[in-house]
Parts: structure tokens; sequence; C-alpha cells
């Protein structure tokens, strides 16, 4: 088969490590990937238009799309497949690719709410500005503090705006722990090193946790079971779904 692969940036290291693997995906596909920048997960909207684009400017000739992406805040809700069916993970967000299933990514949630999560793609992103990392961070946060107290503005009215926002406040400021997950690939001596760092710099527990490449290696190679993967027709649109399977595709 013939395959158009769109990545987010943060996973580009796993993906190019599994078809470079003799007897990976490329014995039996022919590949070709495109990836888009990492920034696009702050601004869902943007995501969805970044993504529609690629796909929408993917040439004849492909059996399938693969989207690399959760559902990311939304941002892969209202996607339409056009002419060529897409194939897209039922995840949250990159974290589940790199622990491989959601159900392992609930585990970890559950067990440890407390955790932000460090993978080699997202600290090859930020090496190029760790003195900057936590300006960046304030500033990013804010931005979403806003954008989100807005939205409960308009929902719920202010009052239970400023009660939504003061309780998720406060589950923010239980970061205790900063997880590497290690897959594997790239410089891992230093992945683990910055991520130490940034456990240090914030007070926080350090640990590592071993990746798995399965949901990725089964998006790159194929067969899509309906439990892991969701298709999309030409012609259908994706949905938010709130049953467990996390995206599904809109009533005709």
């Amino acid at each position: 088969m013939r395959l158009k692969v769109i990545a987010c940036e943060v996973v580009r290291m796993e993906v190019e490590a599994l078809l470079a693997e003799a007897g990976g995906p490329r014995a039996e596909h022919e590949v070709e990937v495109q990836t888009l920048e990492v920034g696009l997960h702050e601004k869902p909207e943007k995501l969805h238009e970044e993504v529609q684009r690629a796909i929408d400017a993917t040439e004849a000739g492909f059996d399938y799309i693969l989207l690399a992406y959760g559902i990311c805040s939304n941002g892969l809700a209202g996607i339409v497949a056009r002419d060529v069916p897409l194939i897209i993970p039922r995840a949250h967000d990159c974290i589940t690719f790199f622990l491989g299933s959601r159900e392992r990514y609930q585990e970890e949630f559950t067990q440890h709410p407390g955790t932000y999560y460090y993978t080699c793609g997202w600290i090859e992103d930020k090496e190029s500005y760790q003195e900057e990392e936590e300006s960046m961070m304030r500033s990013r946060q804010e931005a979403a503090h806003r954008a989100r107290f807005e939205e409960y503005v308009q929902k719920y009215g202010e009052d239970n705006a400023r009660y939504l926002m003061e309780v998720e406040s406060t589950w923010e400021q239980h970061y205790d722990r900063a997880a590497f997950i290690n897959e594997g690939v790239g410089d891992i001596p230093a992945y683990r090193r910055f991520t130490c760092e940034m456990a240090e710099l914030r007070g926080w527990q350090y640990v590592e946790i071993a990746g798995s490449d399965r949901l990725l290696r089964a998006l790159l190679g194929g067969p899509w079971p309906e439990q892991d993967f969701l298709i999309v027709p030409p012609g259908k649109q994706t949905t938010e779904r709130y049953d467990g399977g996390i995206i599904g595709l809109t009533e005709s």
C-alpha cells in the first residue's frame, strides 16, 4: 500500500526509527511522511486548520492517510476525509503514543496525576531555548488560563467560571513528578539529564518510565483494529466521543 503520514514533529524521531527498521513498515508499504510544528497543539483551532490543510493538499494515489496525532484538546474533532480514507489513533494526546496504549495512559494518570512527561521529541524541541523555558511556560500558562476563563464565562457565567479556574489552579499546583519516557531513541543520557535538571529546578521527583512503540508501530504498519483506531471513509467527518472511544464519526 501507499501510505501518507501526517505527524506532529514531537513524534518524528520515533516515526523515523520505526520506518528505518529492517522488516519494518517500509518493508511492506511505500510510506511518505509530512511533519507539522510542535506548537500547534497549544491552539487546537490552528492544529485543526493545519492538519486539514495537509489532508486537502495530499495528492491522489495514496491508499490511506495516517494521522500521528491524538484528539489533542479537540483539535482533530471536525476533521474531514476527502478522497483518501484517514486512520486516526484513539488517543487523547501524544503521550498515549509514547506509553503504547490509552489503557496505560489512563493507568499512569490515575496513579500519578501530578506528572509532567518529557519525551525525546519534546526535549529536542526545547533544548534550543532551555534558559527561556521558565518564562515561556509561565506566559503560555497565563494565555491558556485567560482563554479558558473567557470560554467558561460564556458557557457558565462569571461566578462559575472563577470557581472552575480556582479548582483547576489548585490541581495544577500539585505537579510533583517529572517523568522521562525512555523510548530508546536519540541521546538517552542527554534526555535523562535534561529531565533530571527540570525536576530539580521545580522541586519535583524524577522518574523514568519505559516507553512502548506498540501503538505507533501499529499505526504505521497496520492492521488497524477498531479498538485502537478510527477509520474515516472519504466524505466523513470526525467528532469527539465520551464513551471511551475518544474519537468517532459524525452522524450522517
